[in-house]
């Protein structure tokens, strides 16, 4: 059996194997691909020491908080496309949408009691972390999560990271160790035991396969129980469109990264954000694929502890530098925070100068106040801010650079900072297909000094909170392209 580092282990109840189970039962829940998995890499293991064969489940409920079409149809295309490849490969892969509420109760129970033992993905936010914690309690064999989010362990730190430069030295010191010793990238062909899984006819009957529902994914998506005002997307939920991705990034953007990751009108940014937030691709292959892009005479050697600096760690081509401390630093410092803070999405949570300051300035003047509707229709005084919320609601997604702005001007616009907090997580879980992630919350607790320090001059409604504007935005970085295309129609 292929051991799985300890620290992304995380046993949930103290069960014994039921050795007489019928199969080993992998809950894939959002790490949804079957490459580069730790979890999947432990659940073969665990079928070929057993013996058994191994049953992937993935399902998708109706009732989850922000379920729309653009979330729903993202999933199952992917969910579509983990069907046929198992189909075609062999592998008992078992799907189920759920089109009304609660039509999925007890389905992992039903299938818990054949199974000799469940691994389940860990994930540190959204229904994932207390779903894990039910599940563990409801069933009677051993119920194991595993971490497959980055490179870093989530148990590897102590304690939260409360900036990214504390992040950056642990991931430095940690860096080669955790990546040399990375995932396998088809854990499935290590699988022995390839007899297939066969579930009872009353248990399909209670719960039927979703393969029907594959054959027009819109129209299924039209026919569930969601909000249906959230629209779907060009992008597709796949790992093929998310391989696609990332080549053309790497092929045609990297080399621009460094200079232009910024400026809207360039379109230098991965883009990756969706895929790597539902799990159809996972951050280490990008690091690899990444550093094979660094100058030919560059090896691992080249590694640099350098006290947590962002820049000459990695070395070689520095547009591969900064895209790294992006992709590794700044989307894993949220997930270390968001494991070891459990109010992660409250407004306490918030650094003590942050809310000592923010209180201090809760009762300031403010020039405009918008109301919840008026910001999600992108009804202000504020060209840019328009647009950016304009790309939100259409797209999905807000150009990297004016998601910061996006959201200190609400913080200025609204009455209170709660109120701010309050709005931002509405309007970012509901349109952005990344949303509901680590990642996401740690954008929104920026704004309002998450992992910033105190800045001067104090101002009023800020504080000590740092600063942006319009004004400056608009001389900082390219724009005319952007404003045009997400202009009021």
């Amino acid at each position: 059996m292929k051991k799985v580092n300890s620290l992304r282990k995380f046993p949930r109840n103290n069960h014994p194997i039921n050795e007489d189970g019928d199969y080993v039962l992998y809950w894939m829940s959002i790490n949804r691909r079957l490459q580069y998995n730790y979890a999947l890499e432990l659940a073969v293991g665990y079928a070929n020491k057993l013996d058994k064969p191994l049953l992937i489940y993935e399902g998708l409920s109706c009732d989850i908080p922000w379920a729309c079409d653009r979330f729903h149809q993202f999933l199952i295309e992917g969910m579509a496309e983990t069907d046929t490849f198992c189909r075609d490969n062999g592998i008992s892969y078992y799907s189920y949408i759920e089109k009304e509420p609660e039509e999925g109760a007890g389905l992992v129970e039903s299938l818990a009691k054949n199974a000799c033992v469940i691994i389940a993905d860990e994930y540190p936010v959204y229904i994932i972390r207390p779903y894990n914690r039910l599940m563990a309690r409801k069933v009677n064999v051993p119920y194991i999560t595993v971490d497959s989010n980055g490179i870093i362990p989530l148990n590897l730190t102590e304690k939260a990271p409360y900036s990214a430069y504390i992040f950056r030295k642990i991931m430095q010191k940690h860096f080669l160790n955790c990546f040399q010793n990375g995932p396998a990238e088809n854990p499935l062909d290590d699988l022995q035991n390839r007899s297939g899984v066969s579930l009872s006819e009353k248990h399909l009957k209670q719960w039927p396969d979703a393969a029907p529902l594959y054959e027009d994914i819109p129209a299924t998506v039209a026919s569930l129980h969601i909000n249906h005002q959230v629209k779907s997307l060009a992008m597709k939920g796949t790992r093929a469109y998310a391989l696609q991705q990332m080549n053309q990034f790497l092929e045609n953007k990297l080399n621009d990264y460094h200079e232009k990751r910024n400026d809207p009108d360039e379109g230098a940014a991965s883009g990756l954000s969706p895929w790597l937030h539902y799990g159809k691709i996972s951050e280490y292959e990008v690091v690899l694929a990444a550093l094979r892009r660094q100058p030919r005479d560059w090896s691992y050697d080249d590694i640099t502890f350098n006290k947590g600096q962002r820049d000459g760690f990695f070395n070689g081509n520095p547009n591969v530098e900064a895209f790294l401390d992006e992709l590794i630093t700044w989307r894993e410092v949220g997930f270390h925070f968001c494991h070891h803070v459990h109010n992660y999405d409250k407004y306490e949570s918030l650094p003590d100068w942050a809310l000592q300051t923010l209180e201090e300035h809760s009762m300031d003047e403010r020039q405009y106040v918008y109301s919840f509707e008026e910001l999600e229709n992108a009804q202000t005084h504020d060209p840019i801010w328009n647009a950016a919320q304009r790309q939100l609601v259409r797209d999905g997604i807000i150009q990297n650079y004016l998601r910061m702005l996006w959201g200190k001007k609400v913080l200025e616009w609204t009455p209170d900072p709660r109120t701010a907090l309050e709005y931002l997580i509405e309007l970012n879980n509901k349109y952005a297909i990344d949303g509901r992630d680590p990642n996401s919350y740690s954008g929104i607790f920026w704004i309002f000094g998450r992992f910033d320090r105190a800045w001067g001059p104090e101002r009023p409604i800020y504080g000590k909170v740092r600063y942006m504007t319009s004004d400056s935005t608009a001389k900082k970085i390219k724009l005319k392209s952007y404003l045009r295309e997400y202009a009021s129609s």
